[in-house]
């Protein structure tokens, strides 16, 4: 073979070797491609999803209100949450007509909250023949909500326009609700107000605390890494790893327990879990709390608790207790919203009970009342009056009027189930 033939070989070869690279990079990329549209359809399917579903509630929640401010406040999560829906739907990848009612809908709760909070604003009262556009927009959302629930997410836009004609066609009825309690989850602060100013402890007396806590001795428990941040805590393990608890560096408060072992069987009821555990709380010297809310998930019930004093309930200052269904042992205790929130307060309501109730819809017939201290989503908390209210068709709802001004802070609707009760 002369010298030419073989640079020429190489040349070829050479570019056979480009061209496999060269193609097999563009498989790659096209498979990343692919994925990250996939990626994009399937979030904003989720997207979708959850503004219906809040539009769902926020229109429920809007039959109830009584106030302008509760009123413009609920317009204005309406508003907010179409605008966001509609961005969703512009990034589905579907060129037919499968769409059009599910805009037209959107669209349509969108202009009518801006007209009811340009109506509320220049101090109109809402017509019944509004509250009743109301419920029928509410009942469409619950629909489109349930038939959402079913479009697959393995999303290609031959697949999604069939799943959309299929929803358009065939929906089923379920409200979509998310539990823990209400005010279960506050915002936590900068800076743990049970623990400030508290003098830090050792490790070994974490340890000691930690044991006594569980019930064992101290031999039982091994130091594991510890959490810094917000809320600084020296952690163990015990039974092999099984449960882990955390205890305060500041004050040596036992922030939380968890047992991660498996819960087979329900032989108790909600009633036994309760006596467990508000036994467990008694035995371990936390007082003064109220039980309020309750969820039954997996074999496992979690007790909400919150502090409770001068006949005031303190929703932001929190602990949950998860009891087994099947032996009542407690497998998960968390204190962090109390930690995180509890100090002295001096507060007192401005109006009356009387005055207050005043604000509640006649369309409510209020059952219970109280002084409840409610947080914000500003980082601040509220004193209310808590209304617990029978609405239309039964329905269980929650209204808390500012203590001070007489306004509409908040209003939840309930529902109660063999699984505890919901909020939304």
């Amino acid at each position: 073979m002369n010298k030419k033939r073989i640079i020429t070989l190489v040349a070829m070869i050479a570019l056979i070797v480009t061209l496999g690279a060269t193609t097999a990079a563009g498989y790659v990329s096209a498979n990343r491609y692919k994925t990250n549209l996939e990626y994009n359809y399937k979030r904003a399917m989720g997207d979708l999803n959850g503004c219906v579903s809040n539009i769902e509630t926020a229109l429920d929640k809007a039959v109830y209100a009584n106030t302008a401010t509760q009123q413009n406040g609920l317009a204005a999560k309406l508003m907010r949450e179409s605008s966001m829906a509609k961005s969703a739907l512009a990034v589905l990848p579907i060129t037919d007509h499968s769409l059009d009612n599910v805009t037209k809908f959107i669209t349509q709760v969108g202009d009518f909250a801006m007209t009811l909070s340009t109506k509320v604003s220049s101090g109109q009262k809402i017509t019944e023949e509004e509250y009743k556009t109301m419920k029928d927009l509410e009942q469409y959302a619950k629909t489109l909500q349930s038939g959402l629930q079913n479009v697959k997410t393995n999303i290609e836009s031959a697949q999604l326009t069939q799943e959309f004609k299929k929803t358009s066609e065939d929906f089923t009825d379920f409200p979509s609700l998310i539990y823990d309690g209400p005010f279960s989850d506050h915002i936590s602060q900068l800076k743990p107000m049970l623990t400030e100013g508290r003098p830090q402890i050792l490790q070994g007396n974490a340890q000691n605390i930690a044991a006594e806590f569980l019930g064992v001795t101290q031999d039982k428990l091994a130091h594991t890494q510890d959490t810094a941040g917000g809320l600084p805590t020296f952690n163990f393990t015990a039974n092999n790893g099984g449960i882990r608890i955390c205890v305060t560096k500041a004050g040596g408060f036992v922030s939380s327990m968890e047992n991660s072992r498996d819960v087979t069987a329900e032989s108790l009821t909600y009633e036994d879990a309760s006596k467990k555990a508000r036994s467990f709380l008694d035995g371990r010297g936390i007082a003064g709390m109220k039980e309020t809310y309750y969820v039954i998930n997996d074999g496992i019930c979690t007790i909400n608790y919150a502090y409770n004093k001068d006949n005031i309930i303190f929703y932001p200052d929190l602990i949950k207790v998860s009891v087994a269904l099947d032996n009542g042992e407690i497998v998960l205790y968390n204190s962090t919203g109390y930690i995180m929130n509890h100090h002295d307060r001096t507060v007192a309501a401005k109006i009356t009970a009387d005055q207050a109730q005043g604000s509640v819809s006649k369309k409510l017939k209020i059952q219970k009342r109280g002084l409840a201290l409610i947080p914000t989503p500003g980082l601040s908390e509220v004193l209310t009056y808590e209304f617990l209210c029978s609405g239309q068709n039964n329905e269980r709802v929650l209204v808390y009027i500012n203590a001070t001004t007489g306004f509409e802070e908040q209003i939840l609707i309930l529902q109660t189930s063999d699984n505890g009760i919901l909020t939304k």
